[in-house]
């Protein structure tokens, strides 16, 4: 019989260990459906593998050797499993690595260069600011100003005086958008009032740039001191230089270079540029010596808990000030002489901001990462995108100056490990890790799991700090990142495992490893490409009971357990309005309920609110303000909510020489991982490169380590010349936040209940007393990977929608009603005709069970809940009344058309009186939608660029169409269910259809059954 021969595997979760020091390692690959093969450890390359000590007795060791020759059929026995990671002693080892003064001197070189002498990092604050962009000199391709979207935008120069000016030059932008400057026109003034057109172009597409062609315009010395640009129609307007040659002391020269310019108003890409010639560059000596002494006496208040170190800062303020002293001397106006003296402030710096007793930690936890292959907030954390040589490492005794680094993951193959957390007690870490596949981010079809191999996705692992024990907690064909520990022991994280479900309720996407159908984002992605939702999941501690905490239709970004013990996290709110911003902070119980915006619903800058972390001792906030198109990286914030929730006012610019990428201009370094140790200390990383958007490129060794302080000293602590360093974290202990009990009931399977405690909360504008109504409406999510397709309406991008119903507001404002659980949802408020008077612009959802409660209607966070008795809750919570046929699932040619046949279509048809209206079907909803003006597609694009809805100003009440059938059209009289069809599609952007694909179609008209029962409303629903 041979020694491998299948007996039994053990229990879940069990490790058998013998008394013996000598260590065998045996290793199987897991292939499901085929025998294990047993193979050695270092040069297989596993699913999982065992590992186990030499045992005692013959007996034994053959009991463990067989219990891994079992054939394995089941991809959920390896979860139950949990088996331990080979690793040899390799992973134990550590290296010395030697940061000189050279290293640091090099460092703090490059950074007076980036942080005090580029000028890409700055936002403009007026029309000049932006519009010097264009005549300065700098020809990139990108734009040098960027107007907002207008009616005729314009930019323009004073070059001083009059010239005879021969020509002009103008270099476009030259991306993807080039052609909106194909009709541009050229205007001259002599004193910036009267204006005379001399050029128009002929709608061709030019650049500049990139093909060595700009556009170049003939005046043939026409007399001028101003020149115009503009654009004819309503556009964005934006290039990269203009150039006006004209003689000048007897040379033809560019006289537009560094003049005086303006444009006509600033948009959210609008940024900062210099005036005139750049300066001789000088290091900043007084600046930061004044850094320095901010920071020693910041530090000098702890100098009771050590004496020792209060002494020695004293001296080094001392050095210091005598640096300042030699900086005022004749000598220092050598370049030479400031550098150095820079040099030594800098050091002297560092040696201060070593002996803060925050850092009492010794070791380091961070991750080796290069960038991936595709740079986008959504995507950069697919495993296919993953790029080799990653690793969890420590570094330890990392404040001396010869630091020892040691790797965790390096019995795992070449891949990528991101965003590691440390327990509670410091002992384990956890992480997740991709495999590296160099080919893979080429293959044109992602869709098909097939084709990805499965530990190309990101899995969740977790070590003790001593490099034992590496397990692996997650399996199957998604991608599970951002991974944090809970304070009762359970792991938060994020996950694409939510699947295309519409009502996603907590036993929902338990632990599979069967390749499941993704949902997508709605405005990227294809085949090549698929944009997978990520969204809130948690499990046991041993990767066990995987369930969604959120029915969210969109993605959410960074967990992080603040001290109360609620979860921060980044969420993508574009509910019908612009795709590019709103990716605001967001705070949930670690059941899902609570759901509540912290920062940045409606706020367009920045555009993400990434990487929040609470601050020790504080109720602020340190976040990573972050691009759309690229990875997490930009300016660091910190957050005060008791300020506000929107806009500037609560937010403090740490890094204020950093630009918010993207929104303000793209910056030439960033910053990114930010720890904070208190308000004004932090670890962080730090990238000497610039921040590059989605098509550009990113440098391998982009960020290092560092220490920076609210002063703006920015100290290395480990860089690595090859590979990027990020995610610095303390290894050592750290208070465990309260365990936050359940708000929802396990037995309550699928509904919970919501009371508004006032509806007018919010809206002072709207008349108390006009809103009789809450329609709800739901939110399924894309299931089509194609970007923009199918195209459900006006903006391309348009969410899916069902109606399931309304429910009765009481006369003062409050409202108590069941809802279906694990399904996002908002609200509308109508008045008495049905009609829209505001709109939700975010999603929520609840947990079965949940009692839901708010204030109000966009009411603030800050608002204190009423005292008076709500009217709503002296009566059963309401159900909902659902709507017509044709709201649920939403469907233009259910809802509309049936109207359009009873009552227009017999004279507006292709060969009636009123053909030039066809509302017959299939050409109804182009009709309609283009109908007067302001029309319904106008008001749609207006409210969706807008970001937010106003009150009083509904679509429906808006639409010309609705002013022409109240006023009485040829007799036509509707029905009250004809005008709540109408009103319903035009309060709900006037969409050809809610859902993406027939599949869903019928998942929505099974759930509609499927609720009837639940919530009793709906027993008298048509089907």
């Amino acid at each position: 019989m041979s020694r491998y021969s299948a007996l039994r595997m053990p229990p879940p979760g069990l490790t058998y260990i013998a008394p013996r020091k000598s260590v065998t390692t045996v290793q199987f690959t897991f292939i499901p459906g085929r025998r294990a093969a047993m193979q050695d450890a270092r040069t297989a390359a596993p699913i999982f593998s065992w590992s186990f000590r030499s045992m005692a007795t013959s007996k034994l060791r053959l009991l463990a050797l067989v219990w891994m020759s079992l054939s394995l059929s089941s991809a959920a026995w390896i979860l139950a499993m949990q088996p331990v990671l080979a690793g040899g002693p390799s992973q134990r080892d550590e290296i010395q690595v030697t940061i000189t003064r050279q290293d640091l001197e090099r460092d703090y070189l490059r950074q007076v260069e980036l942080r005090e002498w580029s000028t890409a990092a700055q936002q403009a604050r007026t029309t000049a600011d932006d519009a010097r962009g264009a005549c300065d000199g700098i020809k990139d391709g990108k734009w040098g100003f960027h107007t907002e979207r207008e009616s005729r935008p314009w930019w323009q120069v004073d070059l001083g005086r009059q010239y005879l000016v021969e020509s002009i030059v103008v270099y476009n932008r030259c991306d993807t958008v080039a052609s909106r400057a194909a009709r541009l026109q050229v205007l001259i003034s002599p004193d910036g009032g009267q204006w005379t057109q001399v050029y128009q172009h002929d709608g061709s597409v030019f650049y500049g740039f990139t093909d060595g062609r700009p556009l170049r315009i003939t005046l043939n010395k026409l007399p001028a001191r101003f020149v115009r640009v503009q654009l004819p129609d309503t556009e964005y307007l934006h290039l990269d230089e203009v150039e006006v040659y004209a003689e000048e002391n007897g040379e033809v020269r560019n006289v537009a270079l560094y003049k005086a310019a303006d444009q006509s108003s600033l948009s959210m890409w609008s940024r900062w540029h210099p005036e005139g010639a750049p300066h001789a560059r000088c290091y900043p000596v007084q600046k930061t010596v004044e850094r320095g002494l901010a920071l020693a006496e910041e530090l000098l208040q702890f100098a009771s808990l050590d004496p020792e170190a209060g002494r020695i800062i004293g001296e080094e303020m001392e050095k210091l000030r005598q640096i300042a002293a030699e900086a005022r001397s004749p000598e220092a106006a050598d370049q030479n002489v400031t550098r150095e003296l820079y040099l030594r402030a800098c050091l002297v710096s560092r040696r201060i901001a070593l002996l803060n007793p925050l850092f009492n930690f010794e070791s380091l936890v961070f991750v080796k990462r290069k960038p991936p292959v595709f740079h986008h907030m959504s995507d950069q954390h697919y495993g296919w995108w993953c790029r080799p040589d990653g690793g969890l490492y420590i570094l330890k005794g990392w404040k001396s100056e010869a630091p020892r680094l040691r790797c965790l993951t390096s019995s795992l193959p070449s891949g990528s490990v991101i965003r590691p957390d440390i327990s509670y007690d410091g002992k384990r870490i956890l992480f997740s890790y991709a495999r590296y596949y160099p080919e893979l981010h080429k293959h044109p079809n992602k869709l098909y799991k097939n084709n990805i191999p499965e530990d190309a996705f990101y899995h969740v692992y977790e070590v003790n700090i001593d490099g034992t024990e590496l397990r692996r907690l997650t399996y199957g064909k998604f991608d599970d990142i951002d991974v944090r520990y809970l304070p009762d022991g359970r792991i938060v994280f994020l996950s694409t495992r939510r699947g295309v479900a519409t009502q996603v309720l907590p036993d929902v996407n338990q632990v599979t490893t069967s390749p499941q159908p993704d949902c997508y984002v709605r405005c990227g992605g294809g085949p090549e490409r698929p944009v997978a939702i990520y969204t809130l999941h948690v499990m046991n501690g041993d990767g066990r009971n995987i369930r969604p905490i959120s029915a969210f239709e969109s993605f959410e970004w960074h967990p992080c357990v603040d001290f109360s013990g609620r979860i921060l996290y980044a969420r993508w709110d574009y509910v019908d309005r612009h795709n590019q911003p709103f990716m605001g902070l967001w705070s949930t119980l670690p059941d899902g309920t609570g759901v509540q915006a912290v920062y940045g619903n409606f706020t367009w800058n920045p555009l993400s609110v990434f990487e929040a972390r609470p601050v020790p001792g504080s109720h602020k906030i340190v976040f990573t303000a972050s691009a759309h198109h690229s990875i997490t990286g930009g300016s660091l914030v910190l957050l005060d909510p008791r300020r506000g929730t929107d806009d500037e006012a609560p937010l403090t610019r740490l890094t204020p020489e950093v630009c918010f990428p993207e929104s303000e201009g793209w910056p030439a370094h960033y910053y990114a991982n930010p720890y904070p140790l208190s308000e004004k200390f932090f670890l962080v990383s730090w990238s000497d490169k610039p921040l590059a958007d989605h098509g550009g490129q990113m440098d391998d060794a982009g960020p290092g380590l560092y220490l920076y302080d609210a002063f703006g000293n920015l100290h290395l602590i480990y860089r690595d010349p090859e590979i990027g360093c990020e995610c610095p974290l303390p290894l050592a202990p750290r208070p465990r936040p309260p365990a936050v009990a359940s708000g929802s009931q396990a037995l309550a399977r699928d509904t919970a209940t919501c009371v508004i405690a006032d509806v007018y909360a919010g809206m002072p504008m709207v008349a108390r007393g006009a809103v009789k109504k809450l329609r709800i409406v739901g939110l399924p999510v894309k299931t089509h990977p194609t970007m923009n397709y199918p195209e459900l309406g006006l903006t391309h991008e348009d969410p899916g929608k069902f109606v399931l119903g309304t429910v009765p507001v009481e006369p003062d404002g409050s409202a108590y009603f069941r809802v279906p659980a694990g399904i996002s949802v908002f609200f509308q408020a109508l008045d008495e005709r049905g009609m829209a008077l505001r709109t939700m612009r975010s999603a929520v959802y609840f947990q079965p069970g949940q009692t839901a409660s708010c204030i109000g209607c966009h009411e603030s966070r800050q608002m204190a809940p009423p005292s008076k008795t709500i009217a709503a809750l002296r009566k059963e919570p309401q159900p909902i009344q659902p709507g017509p046929v044709g709201s649920w699932p939403l469907d233009y040619n259910e809802l509309v058309q049936p109207v359009l046949d009873r009552h227009c279509v017999r004279c507006h048809n292709p060969s009636g009186e009123g053909k030039i209206w066809d509302l017959s079907a299939g050409q109804s909803w182009e009709t309609l939608v283009r109908y007067g003006k302001p029309s319904l597609a106008d008001l749609v694009l207006e409210g969706y660029r807008r970001g937010r809805s106003l009150p009083g100003e509904g679509l429906a009440a808006r639409a010309p169409l609705v002013s022409l059938l109240a006023k009485g059209h040829y007799q036509v009289a509707l029905q009250a269910e004809d005008w709540e069809r109408l009103i319903i599609w035009m309060d709900l952007y006037g969409q050809k259809r809610g859902y993406f694909d027939d599949r869903q179609y019928q998942e929505l008209v099974n759930l509609r059954e499927q609720l009837r029962g639940v919530l009793v409303g709906m027993a008298d629903a048509a089907p």
